[in-house]
């Protein structure tokens, strides 16, 4: 039996909790590659101008050697889309041939805000999105405040 996509949000949603207050101002993000419904790899935000939770996830599947092809991100916030202090997760993801991501919900930063979205749809990714989102916005509550949402 799959499990279904609700699941494995509700794993990258767990990591993210574990983070919570350790990510200067970045927001907590979870994230999980899962492949034929068996978690992979686990990433998770660090702090300010270190890895976001899908570069984390990204950097640990490519030192284990795995073949992105057929694997299958969920992120609890929308990939970023510009290059800061990190390279753009969305770019980043499109790059290294993952076919399918689910995010819980858009990235509310005025830079991002579904930007990253349509760079990963672009790049021929299946994008779905609006997974837990009432879980996400209450753990990400403090954060999405700084946005006015």
């Amino acid at each position: 039996m799959k499990l279904p996509n609700e699941y494995w949000m509700q794993q990258a949603i767990k990591l993210g909790e574990t983070v919570r207050g350790k990510t200067g101002n970045n927001p907590h993000v979870g994230c999980v590659l899962v492949e034929k419904d068996q978690l992979l790899v686990e990433g998770w935000t660090h702090p300010p101008g270190q890895d976001h939770a899908e570069a984390h996830a990204i950097r640990q599947a490519q030192e284990l050697g795995l073949d992105f092809s057929g694997l299958t991100l969920y992120c609890t916030l929308e990939p970023c889309s510009f290059v800061g202090r990190t390279p753009a997760c969305a770019t980043t993801i499109s790059q290294v041939g993952i076919r399918h991501v689910v995010i819980g919900i858009r990235d509310p930063h005025p830079r991002v805000n579904g930007a990253g979205l349509s760079i990963m749809r672009s790049a021929g990714v299946e994008v779905v999105e609006g997974l837990c989102v009432e879980e996400i916005c209450e753990s990400l509550r403090d954060w999405l405040r700084s946005f006015g949402e």
